[in-house]
């Protein structure tokens, strides 16, 4: 997931609920369910595929796809990526009048240079070495939409929609990979992503609208000895800048952060021009760009109170979303949660989400916690007996057989 994070439940509770606690008849209990899972999960995990070089990962799910017959292609995400893979959508059709996409992202966070990729099993628990990543965001989603698939097949062709397994590449570049995606040609009435990191029983429902913004500081170059007077420090003038803005959590709704920052050359020169970049966020396009609108008066006054010039660069990465509570995916999983053990809440996410994309393009897509933990670290771990009551749960809702 790029930029995650969840924030608040929308039925009253503090947005946990109390699905991560059930850990008795809400675990999903067929042992060779969580032995499959965890063989995969494991398997993938061991397999590198950061943002752009997600080929290897991307063969070996085209031939999970097909061997459970599915008709399978490759899109040409690549050139709009610079990746060195596209986008998978794997098909398999289905007697009723329905078309369901399931959707993950194959891609990770950068790899720390030099150390392997070596999961650990503790049981049902995968984590990593405590110096690598582990990557089960979002291998871990992709292991539930192939299991589900794997259902799909299963069960009879009348007493199943037609399935549409979608998993992109370039989700952690800002969502590149379903920017690039035909949603329409897939021709779905509705979908369920799993990528959240938040606890099983919880539906993320709504998620943020989300800007790139670039602050340019110029002031003018002098020799620093011989006459510093005649300069307009930019370094300064920027500094003046970020001390002049409210950054982090600005409002329940909007964040706001600089993240890099870039400037200066050598040391007998007053510095002329700064680079800043850093993101908007907000729940609505109306409080982001009262956010924004709040931001730059500042900026622009810091910098002209130093004698230097701010220019600033939006640009508009994708739009929020909000489901209602009878949208379908959102129904048909409330429905079915009782029948599972599964206490159900929705959440809002200040986090960003290929769910974001589908919404955005028109399918109304939920947005599944699997409950990762430590996520984007070297100290990230997920319970498989967790993805195992996703897969039950998701499986009720489409009534797909169990294996």
């Amino acid at each position: 997931m790029s930029g995650k994070g969840a924030s608040g439940g929308r039925d009253g509770s503090d947005g946990h609920g109390n699905a991560a606690d059930q850990q008795g008849g809400g675990r999903a209990g067929d042992p060779l369910l969580v032995t499959r899972l965890l063989t995969r999960l494991v398997d993938l995990c061991g397999t590198a595929s950061p943002s752009r070089n997600e080929r290897e990962v991307a063969d070996k799910l085209r031939g999970e796809f097909e061997a459970l017959g599915m008709r399978v292609r490759e899109d040409d995400g690549s050139s709009s990526t610079g990746g060195n893979a596209g986008n998978l959508i794997a098909e398999l059709p289905g007697g009723l009048p329905e078309r369901v996409v399931l959707a993950a992202h194959m891609d990770t966070v950068p790899l720390a240079p030099g150390e392997p990729l070596a999961p650990i099993v503790e049981g049902t628990v995968v984590r990593t070495t405590g110096r690598q990543i582990l990557g089960a965001d979002d291998k871990a989603g992709v292991c539930v939409v192939l299991e589900l698939a794997a259902r799909a097949a299963a069960t009879p062709f009348a007493e199943r929609p037609t399935v549409v397994a979608v998993v992109t590449v370039c989700e952690e570049l800002g969502l590149l990979g379903a920017k690039h995606l035909d949603v329409a040609a897939l021709r779905a009435d509705h979908g369920y992503s799993f990528d959240g990191e938040v606890p099983v029983g919880e539906l993320i429902t709504a998620a943020v609208f989300k800007e790139d913004v670039t602050f340019t500081v110029e002031g003018r170059a002098a020799h620093a000895a011989l006459e510093p007077e005649r300069g307009v420090h930019a370094i300064k003038a920027a500094a003046a800048v970020v001390a002049a803005i409210p950054l982090g959590r600005v409002a329940d709704d909007q964040v706001l952060n600089i993240g890099a920052i870039q400037g200066g050359g050598s040391t007998n020169v007053v510095p002329a021009l700064v680079s800043m970049r850093g993101e908007f966020r907000s729940f609505t396009a109306e409080r982001l760009e009262e956010l924004a609108e709040r931001v730059l008066r500042l900026a622009q006054a810091a910098a002209t109170e130093h004698g230097a010039r701010l220019s600033v660069e939006r640009k508009r990465l994708y739009a929020g979303y909000s489901l209602p509570a009878d949208a379908v995916p959102v129904k048909r999983l409330v429905e079915a949660a009782g029948a599972v053990g599964i206490e159900v809440s929705t959440v809002s996410s200040i986090g960003g989400s290929d769910t974001s994309i589908f919404n955005q393009k028109g399918l109304p897509t939920v947005n599944v916690g699997v409950s990762m933990h430590e996520i984007h670290s070297v100290n990230e771990w997920i319970d498989v007996a967790d993805l195992a009551r996703v897969v039950a749960w998701v499986g009720a809702a489409l009534g797909l057989y169990r294996r």
